[in-house]
């Protein structure tokens, strides 16, 4: 899927803008999540399942797409 099109949802408590954030630990894999670059807020971790090395930049799309979700849906 193509997140550059998504865009992300004003943050629900400050109104701030969000952004898409990756950290890539040894001990804890690649996360992706979003976050609003005022009050910190964030929402959903989520770690690409790579099941092999052909779909690891699906699978990151996929995790990316996820977390947008997560974040456009908050309440």
């Amino acid at each position: 899927m193509n997140t550059e099109n998504k865009e992300l949802e004003p943050c629900p408590f400050c109104g701030g803008k969000a952004r898409i954030k990756a950290i890539n630990k040894k001990d804890v894999s690649l996360t992706i999540w979003c976050e609003c670059e005022k009050c910190t807020a964030k929402a959903g971790g989520n770690s690409p399942i790579i099941e092999k090395e052909d779909n690891f930049l699906e699978a990151i799309r996929n995790a990316q797409e996820l977390a947008i979700k997560r974040w456009n849906n908050r309440v």
